[in-house]
């Protein structure tokens, strides 16, 4: 109580502790990368997957328009580009050319500007300030099309081969992540605890916020007798304490007791 008498409130930890605890599970360290790898992953191809899949819909549905609702009109081409693209496989470099053209047409709302990826051939045809057939959607003349304009098909295959490849990769490295995570929780509830012995301590190449981190290997026998061999992955300053020899508290699982995880100090 203070000695004037007058009582104060405590002042609350909660907020600090909810804080830290926030924190640390949002931090990155080595018993939860391979959460966070997987996730990311997974986020990834499936933000991926979803684009593609979007533009493929799209794509679609324009065509299923202008099949249905199409109005062919005469525009005029204004310019003719070709882009390249540059590929490398192996020690060789290839270049893919991409064929543009940019028009405009003239529709019942006013005068519309577009741009289309065509054939070689078309491409080759094509005079600028001359003609060009245009087939445009009444009322949304922003879905168009021009003779001999590519599929335009490859950008949304692309996009989900790309995302269903990080997709699955990302989703079996989670489901792995999540079983190790929870093999944990149970050796750590109910595993059999004995003493082990560190072996080694060396650097790995796992890293985890640009740092490489360090394995600390220990051996311990299990209540047969019989010997194993098991690892933690550690920062580089907690990895500093162990030296080869010394005594750490281990549980491993009764059914299969190769498998264990580290506890700490005797």
């Amino acid at each position: 109580m203070p000695t004037d008498g007058v009582s104060r409130p405590k002042r609350s930890t909660i907020g600090k502790k909810t804080v830290s605890a926030v924190s640390s599970w949002f931090a990155i360290t080595p018993k939860n990368f391979w959460l966070w790898f997987g996730g990311i992953w997974l986020s990834v191809g499936a933000l991926f997957l979803l684009i593609g899949l979007y533009l493929g819909a799209h794509h679609i549905y324009v065509k299923q328009r202008l099949d249905a609702e199409g109005r062919t009109v005469e525009g005029m081409v204004l310019t003719k580009a070709i882009a390249h693209s540059s590929s490398t496989t192996g020690s060789r470099r290839s270049s893919t050319p991409t064929y543009k053209v940019t028009f405009r047409f003239t529709t019942p709302g006013g005068l519309v500007t577009g741009e289309a990826e065509v054939t070689s051939d078309v491409w080759d045809a094509l005079v600028e300030r001359e003609p060009i057939q245009v087939m445009y959607v009444p009322g949304a003349p922003q879905y168009h099309r021009v003779e001999g304009q590519a599929g335009g098909w490859l950008l949304p295959i692309i996009s989900s081969i790309l995302g269903g490849i990080v997709t699955t990769l990302g989703g079996v490295i989670l489901i792995r992540a999540r079983s190790l995570h929870y093999n944990r929780e149970r050796l750590q509830r109910d595993g059999i605890t004995t003493t082990a012995t560190v072996s080694d301590v060396r650097a790995s190449y796992m890293r985890v916020n640009g740092v490489n981190q360090c394995v600390v290997l220990y051996h311990y026998q299990d209540d047969r007798g019989r010997s194993h061999q098991g690892k933690e992955y550690f920062s580089p300053e907690e990895a500093g304490r162990w030296k080869q020899g010394d005594q750490v508290t281990i549980r491993y699982d009764r059914r299969r007791p190769n498998k264990s995880i580290w506890i700490g100090t005797p």
